[in-house]
């Protein structure tokens, strides 16, 4: 469906698109096909506002921000709808089926619910212009992004899921980056750690060094950024052990020097402090034993903690 110069999301044109008269399956395909358009129209809409900071004015971006939210707040409905359809079905989440939902009177399938936003890269379109958006769009873009990760599993579409993920890697880098910028870093901290809900995005997060880049960001002088960037590689490290502690363990070196380099005494005191917690949190967890016996047989390592109790 070509996308209009209003670039309001037209999802009330679901209410029309189903008879009441026409066979189920006939009525749930064509509803599909509608949502899919109405997906690509978010995402086209969301594609136009990325670059409309730079040659539109305050009342332009202020427009189409808004009707950005206006789509982002519909898809989230829907997919709520989804999510509770999905709530009264047995053994959901033990195989991958089709899951039963009523979007405007008629049937439409959880997975393609969520196939519809991913064909319409519409996670990735809404990561491109997040700093366009206005706050309270921003927290329903975020609410969207997160949500689709958290339900991909009940509704049936994890494999889709991780394809896409696996497809475009620069989604995970544009979270990374985006955490260094002061008006979106909690968005961006916050939809990095939805994705630790799944053990293929941490090792894909772990692999692409996040590590790295979130301990430099967990020494910066701006308190917020670095509580952020220190939530998040606990998670990161934490929320999918059995995938992680392997990880951490084949590169302990690097991680032990990253961390020990929040550690030295020209670090902020509450930097310090939350890098041992980090630190301990990680070498009391049973998952990173091989990482523990590591660290405490390094004396250069107890000689960095008994200076700082000194201090």
């Amino acid at each position: 469906m070509a996308c209009a110069a209003d670039p309001c999301m037209p999802w009330d044109i679901l209410a029309d698109s189903a008879d009441v008269d026409d066979p189920p399956a006939a009525s749930a395909s064509r509803v599909a096909k509608t949502m899919a358009s109405c997906c690509t129209a978010l995402s086209e809409a969301v594609s136009r506002a990325a670059p409309i900071t730079a040659r539109a004015t305050s009342r332009g971006l202020e427009g189409s921000s808004t009707a950005v939210h206006q789509g982002i707040s519909e898809a989230l409905a829907k997919l709520q709808e989804a999510v509770g359809a999905a709530a009264g079905t047995e053994d959901v989440g033990a195989q991958e089926c089709e899951l039963d939902l009523r979007i405007a009177g008629k049937a439409l399938s959880g997975t393609r619910l969520i196939a519809s936003f991913l064909d319409a890269d519409v996670p990735a379109e809404i990561i491109a212009c997040l700093g366009c958006l206005c706050f309270e769009a921003r927290k329903d873009a975020v609410r969207l992004f997160t949500d689709i990760l958290r339900y991909s599993l009940p509704l049936g579409a994890q494999k889709s899921l991780m394809a896409y993920f696996v497809s475009r890697p620069v989604i995970l880098q544009s979270l990374l980056d985006g955490c260094a910028h002061s008006s979106i870093f909690e968005h961006c901290a916050q939809m990095l750690r939805g994705c630790t809900q799944h053990p293929q995005l941490v090792v894909a997060l772990l692999n692409s060094g996040s590590t790295s880049r979130l301990m430099e960001l967990a020494g910066s002088q701006n308190f917020e950024i670095s509580s952020e960037a220190f939530a998040t590689l606990r998670q990161i490290l934490l929320a999918q052990t059995g995938v992680s502690a392997p990880i951490l363990s084949a590169d302990f070196q690097e991680f032990a020097l990253l961390i020990n380099s929040l550690l030295g005494p020209d670090m902020d005191y509450i930097v310090r402090r939350q890098a041992l917690r980090l630190l301990g949190d990680v070498l009391l967890d049973r998952a990173f034993r091989e990482v523990m016996l590591a660290y405490i047989a390094e004396d250069r390592f107890l000689q960095i903690h008994m200076n700082a109790m000194r201090e």
